[in-house]
């Protein structure tokens, strides 16, 4: 039975049939899972779960799925050559890395094995090559091999004059970050998994006879036998309310740039500096989409819970300054945006998983950083045994459950292209009356967007499911026609079509009435 999508809106601000209500029933009966947070760790594990026969929640503060840390990321499926060996974090990244293409065909997201070289450009950093290398076999990652300098400049014409040698990983890819979170989480819906979105976790507190309460705000109260805390920063904030064992974190910002798509033919591969105990570095990447990305920084900011990812402008040239090292001509490439995330570092260490953490069947997860993207089903996997081994959770699978995606759901910005399509053209001519023109994206491709399982109901929501907007104007003429099409497939008035939910809204209200 197909599960229900909700948005915590004010009244008339969406469809009635989406609005999470006062009135809105779930039924009497207890979630035996209740996931708190939907990036890409929690929409795994929801899909995960979907396939067994458990009434599972998805509940996360923001009105789409992804929107926070697992948004901006540097879209790379990580082989974990250069993990710490033996470490959960190094397990976990190696058996995931396995499982991607599987995974990401069947679900439809675009991904790409490109390859990945760590340029050493000192003689001191090509002394460490043979030690990573050393470390990506401790790792499993066997399919690795030295590259003399003459060998990178011949595979990647652009690299730095003063490079000395490389670590070629051949397994490193990239991948569509976005549609890896909304695509696991329209599956497990599908599957029957409960979903509602723009509505805070406030506290988490026992119920009796092992039945835990997620407390939200408006004081709306969702039962749960077991609780899964992937709130990310958020979490510790809110295992405090279940006497969680402390831990202490804080936002480590990184920021990117993003090059025009013209810049795409240039880089072949993913360009890593060698790492060093903070940070992998400043990475020069091409992504799914055609564009190319550098960064990203590590600058670890004070804990507060209403911190927002912002770009700086030192930032931003400390990221030029570093991908120059690497790829000179890259800053005289045409950059068209900026973005920046909050990852959640922990003093304690990364891939910090607490089981019957303050109360009996809560499991908290905090320090999922750079790798969170590539582990999470592998992830997922690992909180489902510790739900049935250490918390008891009894999981029976579900043979009716779905394991994919149709085909018509992959994005329409990947090939053919729908305008490309002559049967889809002959069928509806809306495939050709471009909308973004930036990106080539069609009128019916963003009402097809809005029209997906999940009811996308903000501009970035349906940004991230089209790519209209992200071209080299910004969303400058295409912005408002998308507001018009939100508002005309949802019959919500224009004034409250909103950029990412309440308080972002495109129209200032005075001038709109």
């Amino acid at each position: 039975m197909k599960g229900n999508v909700y948005y915590n809106w004010p009244k008339g601000w969406c469809e009635e049939t989406l609005r999470l209500a006062d009135d809105t029933d779930f039924g009497n009966d207890p979630f035996d899972v209740a996931i708190i947070g939907a990036g890409v760790v929690g929409c795994a594990l929801a899909w995960h779960l979907s396939h067994y026969q458990l009434r599972v929640l998805l509940v996360d503060k923001n009105h789409d799925v992804g929107e926070a840390t697992s948004k901006a990321n540097s879209a790379i499926i990580h082989t974990g050559f250069d993990a710490a060996p033996g470490t959960l974090e190094s397990r976990l990244v190696t058996k995931a890395s396995r499982m991607w293409p599987a995974v990401a065909e069947a679900m439809k997201i675009p991904f790409r094995q490109t390859a990945a070289m760590v340029l050493a450009m000192t003689d001191d950093e090509k002394e460490l090559l043979p030690k990573l290398l050393e470390k990506s076999h401790q790792n499993g990652v066997e399919d690795v091999r030295l590259l003399a300098a003459d060998q990178v400049r011949e595979l990647e014409p652009g690299v730095s004059e003063q490079v000395k040698g490389a670590l070629y990983v051949d397994r490193e890819s990239i991948i569509d970050p976005f549609a890896s979170c909304y695509a696991l989480a329209e599956v497990a819906v599908i599957n029957g998994v409960d979903l509602v979105l723009g509505l805070p976790v406030e506290s988490v507190t026992a119920a009796g006879d092992g039945i835990k309460t997620l407390n939200c705000s408006g004081n709306r109260r969702f039962n749960s036998r077991y609780v899964v805390n992937a709130a990310g920063l958020g979490s510790t904030t809110l295992s405090s309310s279940y006497g969680a064992l402390p831990l202490d974190i804080n936002p480590r910002r990184g920021q990117f740039l993003i090059y025009d798509k013209t810049t795409g033919s240039r880089v072949n591969r993913i360009l890593l500096p060698v790492p060093n105990p903070i940070t992998k570095g400043i990475l020069v990447a091409p992504t799914i989409f055609g564009n190319v990305i550098v960064g990203p920084t590590a600058e670890d900011l004070p804990f507060d819970p209403a911190s927002v990812p912002e770009t700086t402008s030192e930032g931003i040239e400390s990221i030029r300054s570093g991908a120059a090292i690497l790829f000179p001509g890259i800053n005289q490439e045409p950059a068209i945006g900026t973005y920046a995330g909050l990852r959640c570092n922990c003093t304690q260490g990364q891939y910090q998983i607490a089981f019957n953490d303050g109360i009996e069947g809560i499991v908290t997860l905090t320090g999922i950083r750079s790798t969170g993207l590539t582990v999470s089903i592998a992830l997922a996997e690992y909180i489902r045994e510790g739900l049935e081994n250490e918390c008891g959770l009894v999981c029976q699978p579900d043979d009716s459950a779905v394991s994919s995606r149709a085909e018509t759901s992959r994005p329409g910005w990947s090939q053919p292209r729908p305008f490309e399509d002559e049967q889809r053209l002959t069928e509806n001519r809306d495939y050709a009356d471009m909308i973004c023109f930036c990106e080539q994206i069609s009128r019916q491709e963003v009402i097809d967007a809005i029209r997906s399982p999940l009811s996308p109901r903000t501009i970035d929501a349906v940004r991230r499911r089209t790519r209209a907007t992200t071209g080299r104007c910004q969303g400058f003429n295409c912005l408002i026609n998308i507001a018009r099409l939100i508002s005309e497939n949802s019959g919500t008035n224009l004034e409250r079509i909103t950029k990412k939910g309440p308080g972002s809204e495109l129209i200032y209200k005075p001038v709109a009435e």
